[in-house]
């Protein structure tokens, strides 16, 4: 007799709430999580001073208010803890060192413009049309994001009739940089509008990037940008919370090692420990693709076509040196008291700035002039730090490995110290010592620890190549979350529409409810 009806190996914030819309429909769950905690990239720690609280992983929580299950949730996570605090007005500041007060996107979009102006009329302009032709496709982009991809072929069946659609199916295989200097003539405001477009880690010259572009303008004034009070791992603790007082199990110090294969279904997974636990309709892998594929199945059990498949999926060689301060006060940037407002800043400077990274990290080098992100929560939410006292989180992107063999971790501190709060400084007047009260740095090594879907220290879970998103995500015929084996699922990052704090478990719990008739297809889940 089986131990529960779906079991999810890892438990991160994509298996909670997968296995949070499960519960709610009656199945019997275990989720096991290898760590002593749950929230995979959405948990909060003390890590440099008592009573100071960082987000070690995501932290902005905007995709996760468009996935339809999780807003028919979110009543049912709240009477656990969950409350979020909204960017009512400023969202992200894009200060500029080299001239003028710099670029901030309110929610409002008009306001947006007005600040784009400043630099160039005609770019505040073309922001405006790419926001207002996100209201006729806003319904579909919100489905196609949160249900299984669509073949590739229906992207051009429907837009290929017209001249409108064949003019956008060609802008959307340009690269975020083609597109930038296609549709935007500011130096400022096309670095501005470039460093958004590679949050994902994506390269500037990646082909087919640009269709994000038309989603991610127009989302963030659509449905703006929250927290969670108290830090990003409220959520995850409010899903297991939720979890377990409907008859759910959470597991942690549960290390899933493989997953268990009687007559090519998928009954169950054992633990390190050897502790075996079973489940009668199905088996969902949260962890990534290598973790779940090559080490998880005996050898001979999954066909060596698909193994290929597995082998030949990439994760990228970018990853990030991040740095969290505990702070007297948060920072004061030069460009005024507008963009001390924004809680989350993008610090782009031009676009010679950012070719120069990218040339560095393709050549192996630590980022000489680096951009930055940096964010002070406790601006919007001070209980995450002692009364007056703040938060700062700051990271850029580098690469994985460095050409002159140099590790990481040992040479972290002097970079972070030298490089990046060095260029924090250029554009802030009280970033000095006496205003860092304590620091803890994570590069890729120790990323990779904390959590092992985090492979190489790379933290999207794959890379978002033509040849890795959508249909193609995490491998080609397998993008339906179903497995190489009868009632295997998979779920996370690594499957569509891949990283970030956006619920995507849903898809993999509707698509399990799917198979045992206990939702029908097409039909808006309704709780």
């Amino acid at each position: 007799m089986s131990d529960y009806d779906v079991i999810i190996a890892g438990g991160g914030h994509n298996a909670l709430i997968c296995a949070s819309v499960l519960v709610r429909n009656g199945l019997k769950v275990l989720v096991a999580e290898r760590n002593d905690w749950v929230g995979g990239g959405a948990i909060t720690r003390e890590v440099t001073l008592p009573g100071f609280k960082h987000d070690l992983f995501g932290s902005s929580h905007v995709w996760i208010h468009l996935n339809p299950d999780f807003r028919a949730l979110k009543p049912e996570f709240e009477k656990y803890g969950l409350k979020y605090i909204w960017s009512e007005d400023h969202i992200t500041g894009h200060p500029n060192k080299y001239e003028g007060q710099g670029i901030i996107v309110y929610k409002d979009v008009d306001k947006t413009c007005d600040t784009i102006a400043e630099y160039s009329k005609q770019d505040a302009v073309r922001y405006k049309e790419i926001y207002d032709e996100f209201g006729e496709v806003r319904e579909g982009v919100t489905k196609s994001m949160f249900s299984p991809p669509t073949p590739p072929s229906y992207l051009y069946q429907a837009m290929e009739n017209s001249q409108e659609g064949m003019q956008r199916l060609r802008d959307f295989q340009l690269s975020s940089r083609q597109f930038t200097m296609e549709n935007f003539e500011n130096d400022h405001v096309r670095a501005f509008i470039l460093g958004w477009a590679m949050a994902p880690q994506t390269l500037p010259d990646q082909l087919g990037t640009a269709a994000g572009f038309y989603v991610m303008i127009p989302s963030i004034h659509y449905y703006g940008q929250s927290i969670p009070e108290g830090g990003s791992g409220m959520l995850s603790e409010s899903m297991c919370a939720y979890i377990e007082a409907n008859g759910g199990t959470v597991m942690t110090g549960a290390t899933v090692r493989k997953f268990l294969v009687e007559n090519d279904e998928c009954i169950g997974f054992r633990l390190e420990d050897g502790t075996e636990i079973t489940a009668k309709q199905g088996v969902i892998s949260a962890l990534d693709p290598f973790q779940t594929y090559l080490h998880g199945f005996e050898e001979g059990v999954l066909p060596e076509a698909f193994l290929r498949m597995v082998h030949h999926f990439t994760f990228g060689d970018i990853t990030i040196a991040r740095v969290h301060y505990a702070l007297n006060e948060a920072p004061r940037f030069k460009n005024g008291p507008e963009m001390d407002k924004t809680a989350f800043q993008r610090l782009f400077g031009r676009m010679t700035d950012i070719d120069k990274q990218y040339q560095e990290m393709a050549m192996g080098l630590a980022p000489s002039d680096p951009f930055l992100w940096t964010a002070a929560w406790t601006t919007m939410d001070p209980t995450r730090a002692p009364e007056g006292k703040h938060t700062l989180i700051m990271d850029t992107f580098v690469p994985v490995e460095l050409s002159n063999g140099e590790d990481w971790e040992l040479i972290a501190e002097d970079y972070i110290r030298d490089k990046l709060l060095g260029q924090l400084r250029h554009y802030t007047s009280n970033m000095g010592d006496d205003n860092i009260l304590g620091q803890y740095i994570e590069t890729g090594p120790s990323l990779a620890r904390a959590n092992l879907c985090f492979y190489r220290g790379v933290t999207t879970g794959g890379e978002r190549t033509l040849a890795q998103m959508g249909a193609f995500r995490p491998f080609p015929n397998y993008a339906d979350y179903r497995g190489p084996v009868k009632k295997l699922y998979m779920t996370g990052p690594s499957c569509h529409p891949g990283g970030g704090i956006s619920g995507m478990g849903t898809i993999a719990a509707n698509e399990i409810l799917l198979d045992l008739g206990l939702k029908e297809e097409d039909d808006d889940f309704d709780f």
